[in-house]
């Protein structure tokens, strides 16, 4: 099943998630709609209806807005910074040269699709809330609302870090939706962290709701998103103790093997803290779709030149995870890191918004701001090792430990949902980095514009600075 979210208000996406919940669940299990299926009041009566919305809520993220929360969040960010480009295909200039216009489509399609997935959130964390005592297994209930939480704080991370100020809705009320102003970034922030760490202390350490695929969070999944909130917050203490949780858990996260980096994505593979699953049917990922060549033709999304230079040679992620195509007397990179497309065959691939490496280099950044450089430098060399590297310089200071952390976190998250966009602003090095690079460069081109549907429908929205 597809839906298409188009730039609808924020109140109607309310009414469309309740709609996903119980029309696009069907795919899942054979549950019932619940009769009042259009109504803000949804209750859950029995366990298989929570599921079913659970199941749904997944669903949404997974297929129905797969190709937006996807590839276009990894590819649209990798334009805005420095680690992609287009040689061909749809017209991405305003992303390459940071000029988006207010009414680009695809940044309304983004707004609705994380918007639509906080809706069905928070239509669960009310349904729970006020069904009928002894009505759902208190295990199904409690969980269900912890999932339902990260889900929220992972969509309004990526809204204020793309944004900046953003609506905070926490109700399923239209009316109150479609007439909410931008709560600020600290304010959206604080939610984050509360919603998290109420999810951490409900979800079970294991993937026992998944039947042990890693495609329900669970609390280790809370706690490596806390980290990264924490670490984009400077909360180092915080950052570097919630890393620290998840990399001890060695009997299930593990770094995959130099030897096994060409299934970074590979489902339900040790390093993986929180998979999506592209379908019930397909074994690709949007990203394979989209990413790779299919038909040996110039590619889609081609990677710049800058961040190839930046690899060395012998670095397992250049010949593991980067293809390159000769065309026209010119030679294209383009991401490889996902191997499945429409034309394979073989062991699944899965969507992978959090793994282990991550931890590594978030707990590199804090123990290096706490002026912990030797137990920075060790963290560090754990990705150089693994990536075939040398030790990086163990009596470096603080400074060059810093700038090699932001070049590592490049090297190994290209082409992965914003990491590299979301570095240089939190670290106020857009400015220097990219203005450098691009003639047009403004300051505040480090958010993007509100979708000018959005303003419209609701007057109480204001536009991003730099944007008319």
């Amino acid at each position: 099943m597809t839906c298409n979210i188009k730039k609808y208000g924020i109140g109607t996406l309310l009414l469309l998630a309740i709609a996903i919940l119980v029309y696009g669940c069907k795919d899942f299990t054979d549950v019932a709609a619940p009769s009042n299926q259009l109504s803000t009041e949804t209750v859950y009566t029995n366990d298989a209806t929570l599921n079913s919305a659970i199941a749904g809520m997944y669903s949404t993220m997974a297929n129905d807005n797969a190709q937006i929360i996807q590839t276009n969040l990894s590819a649209l960010t990798s334009m805005c910074a420095d680690d992609m480009t287009y040689p061909t295909g749809n017209d991405y200039d305003g992303f390459v040269n940071n000029s988006i216009p207010i009414n680009d489509t695809n940044v309304a399609d983004m707004w609705a699709a994380f918007y639509s997935s906080i809706y069905q959130a928070n239509s669960i964390i009310y349904g729970v809330q006020n069904s009928t005592q002894g009505a759902l297994s208190d295990s199904i209930k409690q969980n269900a609302t912890a999932e339902a939480k990260f889900i929220r704080a992972f969509c309004y991370f990526y809204l204020t870090n793309l944004w900046g100020d953003v609506p905070l809705a926490l109700t399923t009320d239209a009316k109150v939706n479609n007439s909410l102003t931008r709560s600020s970034q600290s304010a959206v922030y604080t939610q984050i962290i509360k919603d998290l760490v109420d999810a951490k202390n409900i979800l079970r350490k294991d993937y026992f709701f998944s039947s042990s695929n890693r495609t329900r969070v669970n609390k280790y999944g809370a706690m490596a998103l806390l980290s990264r909130v924490y670490l984009y917050n400077k909360d180092w203490k915080n950052a570097e103790s919630y890393a620290d949780s998840v990399i001890e858990k060695n009997t299930i996260y593990n770094l995959l093997d130099p030897s096994e980096m060409s299934g970074i994505f590979v489902q339900n593979n040790q390093e993986a803290i929180w998979q999506l699953s592209s379908s019930s049917t397909t074994e690709y990922t949007s990203e394979g779709s989209y990413f790779q060549l299919v038909n040996g033709e110039i590619p889609y999304y081609a990677l710049t030149d800058d961040l190839i230079k930046n690899f060395n040679t012998g670095d397992n992620r250049l010949t593991n995870w980067i293809g390159t195509k000769d065309a026209d007397g010119t030679t294209w990179h383009y991401p490889l890191k996902y191997k499945q497309n429409a034309n394979s065959s073989g062991a699944t691939e899965y969507v992978t918004y959090l793994r282990l490496a991550e931890q590594y280099l978030i707990r590199a950044e804090a123990r290096n701001n706490q002026e912990n450089t030797n137990g920075a430098v060790l963290d560090l060399d754990v990705i150089r090792n693994r990536a075939g590297l040398g030790n990086f310089n163990s009596s470096a200071n603080q400074q060059a430990i810093d700038l090699e952390i932001e070049k590592e976190c490049r090297l190994e998250f290209f082409a992965e949902y914003g990491h590299r966009w979301f570095d240089l602003k939190r670290r106020d090095r857009a400015d220097s980095v990219l203005g450098a690079q691009k003639s047009g460069w403004k300051s505040s081109d480090v958010l993007w514009p509100i979708p000018s549907t959005e303003i419209t429908n609701n007057h109480n929205l204001t536009q991003n600075s730099g944007y008319k």
